[in-house]
């Protein structure tokens, strides 16, 4: 699977974009597509949030 790619935006757009992150006080990225994310079994989420704790980590599962 491929990581999703920083989108191309213009100068307005990215003008938009930081004046958001000022005014709520984050970080945002735009990325081009972002893959759907995979629905989990219980069992698999806590196989990843096991995973999470132990690597302190955010894993992120996406449809493959």
């Amino acid at each position: 699977m491929e990581c999703p790619k920083p989108a191309k935006v213009s100068g307005s757009q990215l003008d938009e974009i930081k004046s958001l992150e000022e005014k709520l006080g984050v970080v945002l990225v735009a990325y081009d597509r972002v893959p759907s994310y995979k629905k989990l079994s219980a069992d698999s989420l806590s196989k990843i949030q096991s995973l999470e704790k132990d690597t302190g980590s955010v894993l992120v599962a996406y449809e493959s």
